[in-house]
């Protein structure tokens, strides 16, 4: 292009017309601006979207083996079985069972019952939950609620139960994306019981539209589809309350079947130090812990010593040793914990065990399993030391991306 501009200045004998150079010279600089366009928004579209696809709608067992639940709307409601659909005015029925069917006002009807209505909540035993209700038979014949809605409505019953009450937005972005990770991982938990996953700890704990409030809702609007992911899948985002300085290897907690990922592998956290728990001391009887070793299928006597036999990387416990007047046996420190008492013993990262007046005294740091995220570090990072809540997510799930999945239509 230049070249031709000095053909056409310095050389008298150039067949070049001004006009053809600054047409030829627009024309190149129109296509230089778009392939440039073009290269970012490819860019863009490879950084934003995973590749990943997600199943929009999930179901999630709020109540198990009831024998009766009240369901309620505002607006007219539809009732529909398997071999037909029933249209029910504004108010409250209660739903029983009988034998294997469900009885309404001395009706009986086939399951699974879809309840589905105008309003856009409806209520289960005085809660409110987004979407729909299905009403299905449990394995003990008797009924099982469950609450049919998409990813995104979900979570945002889900954020105010498992994060920090007084966190800011960006604490709240961190639990967003990973509680909306940890779901899409683990959809089909409880495919047997017919439904996706529960609505307590062992899942996530769901609250329903009852627990909502305006900014965990802002976090998930704002955090629309985004999950962690590890070698193009999405991460096992694993969390906790506080890892009492160090976060902890899987396969020291639970009988983990595959190598550790390199993002779930301990690693020293300095941000959970102030938090609740981070320290801590428990009492608990001897018969006490006796009494629930019994129940959980062991044979033991009186217990006669407690102690800790080697710890990990992360400082937490390989083996609990247990001496009794039968003998002694070993148990893995978090069947331990969540057999005893896992409000009590609070992790695995126990420092000393010590016998006194018939009660053993736990002294150790730490809230919960300790694997993942540290939410007390998440939250010290994001509020007090004015991190995103990207970079918080690659602190404590190192080699991870975030990226955006596209949910099935």
């Amino acid at each position: 292009m230049f070249l031709l501009a000095y053909q056409f200045l310095y050389n008298k004998n150039t067949k070049f017309e001004f006009k053809n150079i600054l047409c030829y010279y627009l024309t190149m600089k129109i296509l230089k601006n778009l392939f440039c366009v073009i290269g970012l928004l490819c860019f863009s579209f490879s950084c934003i979207f995973a590749g990943i696809t997600a199943k929009n709608l999930m179901k999630v067992g709020i109540l198990l083996d009831v024998n009766e639940v009240v369901i309620a709307s505002d607006k007219q409601y539809t009732l529909e079985s398997p071999d037909k659909k029933y249209y029910l005015s504004a108010g409250k029925i209660n739903i029983s069972v009988s034998g294997k069917q469900a009885v309404i006002r001395k009706k009986s009807y086939s399951l699974p019952l879809k309840i589905s209505g105008k309003s856009p909540v409806i209520a289960v035993n005085k809660k409110f939950y987004r979407s729909e209700i299905i009403i299905s038979l449990s394995s003990k014949n008797k009924l099982n609620v469950i609450n049919e809605l998409s990813v995104e409505d979900y979570l945002k019953g889900v954020l105010p139960k498992e994060a920090d009450g007084g966190s800011n937005l960006e604490t709240l972005k961190v639990q967003a994306v990973i509680s909306r990770s940890y779901v899409l991982k683990n959809l089909g938990r409880h495919y047997k019981d017919g439904f996706d996953v529960c609505s307590t700890v062992h899942c996530q704990v769901y609250g329903g539209a009852s627990c909502e409030n305006a900014v965990c809702n802002r976090a998930v609007i704002e955090t629309e589809g985004e999950v962690v992911t590890y070698e193009n899948d999405i991460a096992q985002t694993l969390f906790h309350a506080n890892c009492g300085g160090f976060t902890e290897d899987p396969k020291y907690v639970w009988s983990w079947k595959s190598e550790t990922p390199e993002y779930l592998k301990g690693k020293k956290d300095k941000y959970c130090k102030t938090g609740p728990h981070s320290v801590w001391t428990t009492t608990i009887s001897e018969k006490t812990i006796r009494e629930k070793l019994i129940k959980a299928g062991y044979d033991i006597g009186e217990i006669n010593h407690i102690k800790v036999s080697g710890t990990t990387e992360s400082k937490g416990a390989k083996e609990i040793i247990i001496k009794h007047k039968n003998g002694k046996f070993s148990m893995n420190p978090y069947k331990f914990r969540t057999t005893v008492d896992p409000w009590l013993i609070k992790s695995t990262m126990i420092d000393d065990i010590s016998k006194k007046d018939g009660n053993f005294v736990f002294e150790g740091k730490g809230w919960g399993h300790r694997v993942g995220l540290c939410q007390w570090g998440a939250k010290v990072m994001a509020e007090q030391e004015g991190f995103s809540y990207k970079e918080i997510l690659e602190f404590y799930y190192p080699g991870t991306k975030v990226e955006k999945i596209e949910y099935d239509k």
